[in-house]
């Protein structure tokens, strides 16, 4: 920390005292309104030939309709008509299937729009295609950004539909706001997405032949030791701070990625790191406890972090914390690669939080799968897919005797 940028009273003179105070009272009203009000809503006037790709769309004329908003995506059009159009490319896309391309018009829609109404829309189709491409915590991540400034009712029901459908599929509380907003409302076109597995490609069997009964085979978990808060001399969490963990429903993994200091301490004293880290979080960040639920040192100890019974802040954001299970292995692995040790911990521990919770290998992400991050860094995400791997393969055959 410098020194106060503001000097004694007396060695300023009142009028640049008065100049200062005035800067200082609009910054706090600037600061003070953040995040409190909405954004503003921006509405762009749409090209009548982009009203008419919509209504070809609408009828079913996937191909004019691609054609046209095609032809309003180029370079030297205004970069809100090129969002429009890519839009519009998206449910094109949507509508005949090809979900990859979908999701990757409405990224490029995402980033080409300001905030306000379209934007609100490119997260919605998004989301949709998100879901359809089994990624649920990105899905729901952008429905619940686009809820708020969708202006159009029917819009709006949809994305509270998604959401509720999904989180009901998963066995999640449903804030009331969404649950109120979808009402009685039915989109039969997305039934698709649940009468799936998470993994593309594959469907779930909803009833087995008549008098065979439906049987799952589940292993018991492989015993691991954890070492439980009071070995590190954890600070107790700050029950105003945290909230109850929903239901476990997926596992995100992360590296700590250290400056050199703090990680070799990691390395020499993992006791002493996790209450440096923990000091961080309460102290630094405000939280009202480590982020983490498990941590892995570099001997392949694994320890807990914030206790299961709360849910963690480890992911982002609330949307994509709630049932997320928090692992961090201590090291930067973009620079170097976690020891044998720690990846033989991590794959217990994986195997044992899946079982545990009946969690499917296929919720189980890096944190970068879930948002526009490097971590776990580029030599543990390889490592964790072939774990994933793993564990699914391992589950097939337990599906097979």
């Amino acid at each position: 920390m410098g020194a106060h940028p503001l000097l004694p009273a007396p060695m300023r003179p009142p009028l640049v005292q008065i100049s200062l105070l005035f800067s200082l009272l609009i910054s706090v009203l600037i600061i003070g309104g953040c995040g409190q009000t909405p954004s503003p809503r921006t509405i762009y006037p749409t090209p009548a030939a982009l009203v008419q790709a919509n209504s070809a769309l609408e009828a079913g004329n996937i191909e004019r309709a691609r054609s046209i908003f095609a032809s309003w995506e180029s370079p030297e059009k205004a970069a809100s008509v090129r969002g429009m159009a890519r839009i519009g490319l998206g449910r094109c896309a949507l509508a005949s299937g090809q979900i990859e391309a979908a999701i990757r018009h409405l990224d490029m829609a995402r980033k080409l729009l300001g905030p306000g109404t379209q934007l609100a829309r490119a997260h919605l189709y998004l989301g949709e295609a998100l879901l359809r491409s089994g990624s649920t915590n990105s899905g729901l991540n952008q429905l619940e950004k686009a809820y708020p400034s969708l202006l159009d009712a029917d819009n709006r029901r949809r994305a509270a539909y998604l959401i509720t459908r999904t989180l009901d599929q998963l066995g999640e509380a449903v804030p009331a706001l969404y649950r109120n907003a979808a009402g009685n409302a039915s989109f039969p076109e997305y039934t698709s997405i649940w009468l799936r597995d998470v993994t593309p490609g594959t469907t779930v069997v909803e009833t087995a032949p008549t008098g065979v009964p439906r049987v799952t085979v589940r292993n018991a978990p492989k015993r691991i030791q954890v070492h439980k808060r009071s070995s590190w001399r954890a600070s107790p969490p700050r029950t105003r701070r945290v909230v109850p963990m929903t239901r476990p429903s997926r596992i995100t993994v992360h590296h700590t990625a250290d400056q050199p200091a703090i990680a070799s301490l990691g390395i020499r004293n993992p006791e002493q790191y996790l209450r440096r880290i923990q000091d961080y979080c309460t102290g630094s960040l405000n939280w009202g406890d480590i982020g983490y639920h498990y941590l892995i040192s570099a001997d392949g100890r694994i320890w807990e972090g914030r206790s299961i019974q709360y849910q963690g802040a480890h992911a982002g954001n609330n949307s994509l914390n709630r049932g997320n299970i928090g692992i961090a292995l201590i090291g930067n692995f973009d620079r170097e690669h976690p020891t044998s040790s720690q990846v033989e911990s991590l794959g217990s521990l994986l195997g044992a939080l899946a079982a545990v919770h009946e969690i499917r290998p296929s919720r189980i992400y890096g944190h970068k799968d879930l948002r526009d991050t490097g971590c776990p860094g580029k030599h543990l995400q390889s490592i964790l897919a072939r774990l994933v791997d793993r564990l699914n393969r391992s589950g097939q055959t337990r599906r097979t005797r």
